[in-house]
């Protein structure tokens, strides 16, 4: 049976695994379903069509499922998704969607850990092993690939993508989409993720083949010959055909190269 403090207040229409722990004057309201040995910590309120997988760990004072902060959405019809072994820590908030169905749900996927404050809002899917230090913000309707790294602060605008493995620096902004195997810092690209890739297990084969074109990115200021550099340049793998699939679709355009752009600084007087 779950272990539900005397002060918590769970709803009815609520699901809970028989080992589910609901934490001192937490609210689960809403048809809410809990998976198994999942925690919700003191004060965090759950809400709505809300799906909260197993060994998670949510709180304390974590907001999960509330409505949207959008002006014309119907807060009633959204939904949230949260994968396996998610953790989020104290004033995490996450919005449901702002349309009905599965298949538009607010999505966090397994293995994800969302330090203080961070927020992810309304539409977001993030994929399996997204970290987002302190008070990482995302705008709606984001698209977060499996194990980027958010750094503490960072601001990442509504409808941005942010490719697998991408890596983005504390406090930065971003209102562009963030390739694949990127570190984005001071505004730009400065590399691609030489320790992150390590860790995922590539070949040298491989960390050499996308090193090659991240230079192809820094050295060209046009996208098109950047794009024709690597094919022709760089071996034709997986990763590489990854990298040119998400800048071939990319809507919102691609984040400038570092290097690219403390040129174009310098070459029109401005500071570097």
């Amino acid at each position: 049976m779950a272990k539900i403090h005397p002060t918590a207040i769970v709803d009815s229409q609520a699901e809970l695994a028989e080992d589910v722990t609901i934490g001192a004057y937490s609210i689960i309201s809403g048809p809410v379903r809990i998976g198994a040995r999942s925690i919700i910590h003191p004060h965090s309120h759950v809400q709505g069509k809300t799906v909260i997988g197993s060994g998670c760990v949510i709180g304390p004072t974590a907001f999960v499922g509330l409505p949207p902060q959008h002006l014309r959405a119907d807060p009633e019809i959204g939904q949230t998704i949260i994968g396996n072994r998610v953790i989020m820590r104290e004033t995490v908030s996450v919005h449901r969607s702002t349309s009905a169905g599965d298949d538009h749900a607010t999505r966090v996927g397994n293995d994800c850990f969302l330090m203080g404050g961070a927020h992810v809002a309304h539409d977001c899917v993030l994929g399996d092993g997204v970290i987002a230090a302190n008070g990482a913000l995302l705008g709606g309707h984001c698209h977060i690939a499996r194990k980027v790294f958010l750094g503490g602060g960072c601001t990442i605008h509504q409808f941005v993508r942010i490719g697998r493995l991408a890596m983005v620096g504390g406090n930065e902004p971003s209102s562009q989409d963030i390739p694949p195997f990127a570190c984005f810092r001071y505004g730009g690209l400065k590399g691609y993720n030489a320790i992150g890739c390590k860790r995922d297990g590539w070949s040298q084969e491989t960390i050499h083949a996308i090193r090659a074109a991240y230079r192809c990115l820094h050295s060209q200021r046009v996208m098109s010959e950047t794009v024709k550099m690597i094919r022709q340049t760089v071996p034709d793998l997986p990763e590489v055909r990854e990298l040119l699939d998400f800048i071939a679709t990319s809507k919102r355009g691609i984040v400038p190269s570092l290097s690219q752009r403390n040129m174009s600084g310098r070459a029109s007087g401005g500071d570097d």
